[in-house]
Parts: structure tokens; sequence; C-alpha cells
């Protein structure tokens, strides 16, 4: 089983492929299992894929602090220092992608180009108010329990799924709520992850970013989360990140790249156009 012993952490990660290298940053509580749902044997024909788990998540070790954005990115950094990286391609979905544009930030030198997909706001919402989780997380999971709760988040047509890709795909729907499921620990670790969004104002970093930047959402991405929609986000973040290029995938809800191939699509066509040997 590889793990990269960092500072205070015992990273899971796992390569596959070979070519430029892609760091896939996973949605917060999610484990590194969930890329290897479609994505992965997808961009592993072109690319050198590099997973991992978050610290809390999966199979990585759980310390006790640390659970921010910043330090993410900063477990991130390590581990491409570990695997002697010297520059990848960052993408980041949901919590993901506020990780790797923290990451684009602080090392831009490491960072080829970054794509944010269906990303939330962050700290504050789109009105620039102060956002909060929801109280209703912990009632709901004393209902259902833990794992129903968790595999509603993904098993649903209105927020996770466009309702005919639903209907037609359903091993897909089950694989990906499976893999999700399989690196959950405690409601606690959980909880903390969901915490973590609140950490880092990704429309205020946003001007920061200067790299080369995809912004990457589904069209129908418009449930309202306390203040913000990803999709309302990502527009957002494409006005204020420098040269940053727009992309709203039709008939997508938020599995940005699970719900049809519309965001694979667009990914590897932006990355094919931003080669690292290319910009060397």
């Amino acid at each position: 089983m590889p793990i990269a012993q960092l500072e205070n952490l015992d990273m899971y990660y796992e390569e596959h492929g070979s070519g430029e290298p892609i760091l896939l940053a996973p949605a917060s509580w999610w484990p590194s299992d969930t890329w290897n749902v479609g994505v992965v044997p997808a961009l592993s024909k072109q690319f050198k894929t590099i997973t991992f788990d978050c610290r809390g998540t999966g199979r990585s070790s759980q310390p006790k602090d640390g659970y921010t954005v910043a330090q993410f990115a900063k477990d991130c950094i390590a581990l491409l220092v570990d695997l002697g990286i010297a520059r990848c391609h960052a993408v980041g979905f949901a919590l993901g992608g506020q990780i790797m544009q923290a990451m684009a930030i602080a090392r831009p030198d490491l960072v080829a180009t970054l794509t944010i997909a269906a990303s939330g706001a962050g700290a504050r919402t789109l009105a620039g108010g102060p956002r909060s989780v929801s109280p209703d997380t912990e009632r709901e999971i004393q209902a259902i329990g833990f794992e129903r709760y968790i595999r509603n988040y993904i098993e649903n047509d209105t927020m996770a799924f466009n309702p005919k890709f639903y209907r037609e795909n359903g091993r897909v729907v089950a694989a990906l709520a499976d893999a999700v499921w399989s690196g959950q620990s405690t409601v606690e670790m959980f909880r903390r992850h969901e915490e973590a969004r609140l950490t880092w104002d990704t429309l205020a970093n946003a001007p920061a970013v200067k790299v080369p930047t995809l912004i990457l959402c589904g069209a129908d991405d418009d449930v309202a989360r306390r203040g913000s929609t990803p999709v309302g986000t990502a527009r957002r973040l494409a006005e204020l990140t420098p040269a940053a290029e727009l992309f709203l995938i039709p008939e997508t809800k938020h599995m940005t790249f699970w719900d049809g191939t519309g965001g694979l699509v667009a990914l590897e066509n932006f990355l094919l156009r931003h080669s690292i040997s290319a910009r060397r």
C-alpha cells in the first residue's frame, strides 16, 4: 500500500498511467477511490494520474488537527515533493478545487494549470456575508444513519445527477456511492471536513491565481448551498480569476466528472492545450 510519510501525516496515494502528471484532489470527506470510478481509467490513457486520501479520510492517518484548506494544500505540496514531481496539472472537485487553488497560489512553480470544478464559495456567500455549515446535518444523520446520509448525497437526481443519466446509469451511481462510503471513518471526522470548507475564501483568493485556469461546472448545478450555488460560484470565479476559462457543462448537475462525459472531455481538451512541455 503506497504511503508517503510526510510531516505529522501518513498519506495514502496512487499513481496510474504515464505522461504529464495530474494531481486530483477530492471533495471534502471523499476518499481517492472516487476518482477510480471512470476518471482515472480515462485520464491515465494520456496522463499520469496521482490521487490521494486527505488527512482523516480513507487510508491516510488521522492527525488531531490541520483540517483546513491551507493545510490540505501544504499536504499536497509535500506529497509532490516526496514523489519528485516538479510540475503538475492541479485538478480539484468541490473542496478539492479550493485545495488546488490554495496550492497554486502558494507554489505556482509546481502548478502548470489549475482546474476548479464545482467548488463552493468557501468562507463567504456570493453576496459577501459569512457562510456556515448546515445545522440539519447531525439531525439527519441521527435520523437515517451515517451510511445512508452519505449515500443519499450521491444517490439522487435533484442535486447530484441529471435525471436521465441517473435512470440509465445505475451502476455508475452505485459505484460512486460505494467509493464515497468506503473512505468514511467517524461522524466527527466527517464534520471536520465539512467545516474545512469555511476556512478558505475561494472568491477573495481568486485574483491571486497566476496560472492558466479552467473553471468547470455543470450548467444545472444550481441547488443552493447556504448562500451560494456551484454554478453561481463558477461564474464569479471566472470573472475574478485572471485569464480563466469558464466551461459550463450542458445537462450536468453536481457530479461534474461522473454525470456523463462532458466534464472529462472539457478537462482533457484544456490540459492538451496547456501542456507542460509546451510551456517550458
